[in-house]
């Protein structure tokens, strides 16, 4: 009989989850490589689960799976290889044939994730543990569906990649791609999905198309004279730059609270971060470059039509989204009170949750602690977040405040 206490047992790095008799050792070995879990006064009876050291996209591998297992178990005394229906995911089971041994070996597969297991079992005592193994294992949940949905974008960009640029030689290396001379990062691609993925193939075959474009081979070769008309500020949280990554090199400026203003050269639909490398090669000064920013913004068009509501006796409120990825950069118009002041009242406040929403409203208490929450919520779901605090727009310019 399985027993009545149990303890919810999370992989390390999130790979998976099961649950195990409370009363059980339970082993992490090499980072969570390997976990055990058995009696304490048992070194003869035990469950292991390994994780295969692969990233693959697992819903194409149910077909290849036997062949996988049957390799796996050459060296093993196994036999009876079958599918286990009763794991949550799609798995095999094969019987122990090793004399003394009772105990399984499996081979399941979930998210981008295949796992090993087998159980160790006295022949004579399978009927008191198996059963416990069994339940285990049905219990068993492989929490890697983001990972999933990241390993299809970038088989697919790949596939894409290598057809339309064979030269290249593209080739995976961690969470990127590498050609001869250009790499290939695919955060932004795939948050695109995840947040749409009914437009997959929409949104993978645009990315494919940017980076296939002369142009982008050209990037970081653009004069100043003509890069300054398209020069837009850029609205990040200080952890989008990070060391040893490609953003350590971008040019910033600090602004207020936990935002940075980067700087965007925008090309057609794309754009690329200016770099204090831009800078140095244009011989000009971040100081002008700001200048030349916020004088293009002022430039950039509002949408026609602005989302909002008017609350009774608690003020007005006004959502500018954008299709130009830079409704938060409007922020930093200089002319943002005079334009809004007459419909919200002075001062009101803004919110930037994420780079796709600006947020304005009075400065009401009722409607502060409102959109307020609503503004945090929004920044907690976004794929593209900047910060869950709201700021003070006043004649004099704006100031930084949380709204509770």
């Amino acid at each position: 009989m399985f027993p009545t206490f149990l303890k919810a047992f999370v992989h390390p790095h999130s790979v998976y989850k099961l649950e195990y008799p409370a009363h059980w050792d339970q082993v992490t070995e090499k980072d969570g490589e390997s976990c055990g879990f058995g009696p304490h006064e048992r070194d003869d009876v035990g469950l292991w689960i390994s994780i295969m050291p692969m990233s693959v996209d697992t819903d194409k591998l149910e077909k290849e799976l036997p062949n996988i297992m049957q390799a796996a178990l050459e060296k093993t005394e196994a036999a009876n290889l079958r599918r286990d229906t009763s794991l949550r995911h799609f798995g095999l089971v094969a019987d122990m044939k090793k004399e003394g041994q009772g105990g399984h070996y499996w081979m399941l597969t979930g998210g981008d994730t295949i796992l090993f297991a087998s159980t160790q079992v006295p022949t004579a005592e399978r009927d008191e543990w198996n059963p416990i193994f069994l339940q285990m294992m049905a219990s068993l949940q492989i929490t890697r569906e983001d990972e999933l949905v990241f390993r299809k974008v970038a088989n697919e960009v790949m596939a894409q990649l290598r057809l339309r640029l064979p030269d290249q030689d593209f080739q995976f290396e961690a969470n990127k791609i590498r050609g001869k001379n250009r790499v290939v990062f695919l955060g932004n691609v795939y948050r695109d999905v995840r947040d749409a993925p009914d437009r997959r193939e929409q949104i993978i075959k645009r990315f494919v198309d940017t980076l296939s474009q002369p142009a982008a081979a050209e990037f970081g070769q653009e004069l100043w004279d003509d890069a300054r008309g398209r020069i837009l500020p850029v609205l990040k949280p200080q952890n989008y730059v990070h060391p040893d990554s490609p953003t350590e090199h971008l040019l910033t400026r600090e602004w207020l609270a936990d935002v940075l203003v980067c700087y965007a050269i925008l090309n057609n639909k794309t754009f690329r971060f200016v770099t204090g490398w831009d800078v140095n090669r244009w011989g000009t000064n971040a100081d002008d470059l700001d200048k030349h920013a916020l004088d293009n913004l002022a430039r950039q068009p509002w949408p026609k039509q602005l989302m909002g509501a008017r609350f009774k006796n608690e003020g007005q409120v006004i959502v500018v989204d954008t299709d130009d990825s830079l409704a938060s950069s409007r922020l930093l118009h200089p002319d943002l009170h005079k334009l809004f002041s007459s419909a919200l009242g002075s001062p009101f406040w803004a919110g930037i949750p994420c780079r796709n929403r600006l947020v304005l409203y009075s400065d009401r208490k009722a409607l502060k602690q409102r959109i307020g929450r609503r503004v945090r919520k929004d920044h907690d779901s976004s794929s593209y977040q900047i910060t869950p605090n709201s700021f003070l727009v006043t004649r004099d310019g704006i100031a930084p405040g949380l709204t509770k």
